[in-house]
């Protein structure tokens, strides 16, 4: 089954055999809201890849419970891409790439916050909340999963190609580049870029530019996944 362009989808984690409880804020959206009620269908994910289309079988007062009807399973398109994005000066900014990624279908994010950054402690609840929002409104079923390390010397106990996106180099990045079956980091600095020692720090890299004029980080980000994925 597809998933059709006219549904709202919910998120639970709470999922048994034959049902499902929304609480806190998924039922509020669908109860009040979407003004769901008794009888109703529903579609929900549980971020695992799992698409449930459910009927409402019981409402209380702060969560309700549907039955599942059917089941639709999909996997993840690209599970062997990482990108992995610095914290931003701007929030805005950085919420921006951030959702694009996950509406593009990148399951793999690992934050990071580079020499350059400025920006506050990344708050990983924030980024969950804004994560199932933004699968939601782009209808897809898996949750992507979101690492966050002190630096990016960590990458170096990955195996995988990093791929490091800088304007000065001479060779410009292209899909045919990547291979879908091996992992990939790609890798992305943020106002000022990445510094030396950062890029020196790395095993196994490869170094493109993505334009002849600089790119901002967020715009660099949504590139790159633009290129690899559409």
């Amino acid at each position: 089954m597809e998933l059709l362009s006219d549904i709202e989808l919910f998120f639970s984690e709470n999922v048994f055999s034959d049902s499902i409880i929304l609480s806190d804020d998924e039922f509020h959206h669908c109860t009040k809201v979407f003004r769901k009620k008794i009888n109703d269908e529903i579609f929900v994910t549980d971020g695992k890849g799992n698409l449930f289309h459910c009927n409402i079988v019981e409402i209380k007062r702060n969560q309700l419970t549907a039955k599942i009807i059917s089941t639709h399973s999909r996997q993840e398109k690209f599970p062997n891409y990482f990108f992995c994005i610095p914290s931003l000066r701007n929030k805005d900014r950085f919420r921006f790439a951030f959702e694009k990624l996950i509406e593009l279908g990148i399951t793999k994010i690992i934050l990071f916050k580079a020499q350059r950054s400025v920006a506050d402690k990344i708050n990983a609840d924030k980024l969950k909340k804004i994560a199932v929002e933004t699968i939601k409104q782009s209808l897809q079923t898996i949750l992507p999963n979101i690492v966050i390390i002190p630096s990016l010397n960590e990458l170096n106990n990955s195996l995988g190609t990093k791929i490091i996106f800088d304007q000065k180099a001479d060779k410009k990045f292209d899909k045919q580049f990547v291979e879908n079956n091996h992992p990939t980091y790609f890798i992305f600095g943020p106002e000022g870029g990445l510094s030396d020692e950062e890029i020196n720090l790395l095993d196994d890299k490869k170094i493109y530019s993505l334009a002849d004029n600089r790119l901002r980080s967020e715009t660099a980000i949504i590139k790159v996944a633009s290129i690899i994925t559409l």
